[in-house]
């Protein structure tokens, strides 16, 4: 369940800074209005991996129990 709610929080941030990224290249002056990936990747992927990072560190055998998951999904 915790893994779960860690995922849905995960993507949930991606979606939220991804409409504002988008809303704000829609108001944005000049000429180019759709959505600006290199913020997307600044302000919504790196604080994300940022997080899992700092986990990761404080809690190895997390990480070890992640790519044991990973490995039965691939399997």
């Amino acid at each position: 369940m915790k893994k779960k709610v860690i995922i849905t929080t995960s993507l949930v941030w991606l979606l939220i800074v991804g409409y504002l990224t988008w809303y704000n290249g829609l108001k944005a002056s000049g000429r180019y209005k759709g959505f600006n990936w290199e913020e997307w990747f600044w302000f919504g992927f790196i604080p994300l991996l940022s997080i899992y990072l700092f986990y990761f560190i404080w809690k190895p055998e997390a990480f070890k129990t992640l790519i044991k998951d990973i490995k039965s999904l691939l399997n």
